[in-house]
């Protein structure tokens, strides 16, 4: 064998061992990297579990700036928020920030047909869509009871996600209603009447006016009373 043909062997020789250690890197970061979004997407879907989501975690941070240990500690950002740029504190030694971009999928709900404003919605109205949830408005509704019974505080059109700050709760006492009152306390429990001054749902505060002109504040019962403790 010719020198020239020794130095060619050689040279390809060195050339595919640089290229395996090359591709033995890229594979050790990709599953590190792997194993890092793994983590943050895991306190993600906990976050929302409620809600069905699989969320997809991309880390911009440039590599040279992760931690150092093999699972830090993690801290989410405060809010709901599914999708978009986020900044996720994570801790080994010391504390500091990953930006990382978020994506997410899962299941929700849309208008059937047109709701109008006012309109109390039943199940009949509504069906799910699954999809990618990154283009969609925020405040999506993921489950049917926080819709069915609900009240349309805007008009949607078919097809429509239904968003859970356009909805209310059905009036359960209305502006002018008379009510009952029950102003309960230790020991004593007695029974009125008054007129309510706002319209309320169940559970919320509504303002009464009594027979004397005296106005008070109570919770509105399932039944409509109107609860006063003392």
């Amino acid at each position: 064998m010719s020198l020239s043909a020794r130095v060619q062997i050689a040279v390809f020789g060195l050339s595919g061992l640089v290229a395996l250690a090359l591709a033995g890197s890229t594979l050790a970061w990709s599953a590190e990297r792997s194993a890092l979004a793994e983590q943050i997407e895991t306190q993600l879907n906990a976050r929302h579990a409620d809600k069905g989501i699989r969320h997809q975690v991309t880390i911009k941070t440039p590599r040279a700036q992760w931690p150092g240990c093999q699972r830090p500690k993690l801290t989410l950002p405060d809010g709901n928020r599914l999708t978009g740029n986020m900044s996720v504190a994570v801790q080994c030694e010391r504390k500091q920030f990953l930006q990382v971009m978020v994506e997410a999928e899962g299941r929700y709900w849309v208008a059937e047909q047109a709701i109008p404003a006012g309109e109390a919605i039943t199940r009949s109205q509504i069906g799910t869509r699954s999809g990618p949830l990154s283009k969609l408005p925020a405040g999506l509704a993921f489950q049917p009871q926080e819709i069915v019974g609900s009240v349309a505080s805007r008009a949607f059109r078919p097809g429509q996600p239904i968003i859970a700050s356009q909805l209310r709760k059905s009036w359960r006492i209305k502006t002018g209603d008379e009510v009952d009152v029950i102003l309960s306390g230790e020991g004593f429990r007695i029974r009125s009447k008054g007129k309510a001054m706002s319209n309320a749902a169940v559970d919320e505060s509504v303002r009464i006016r009594m027979a004397s002109g005296q106005v008070i504040s109570g919770n509105v019962a399932v039944n409509g009373d109107v609860v006063v403790r003392q």
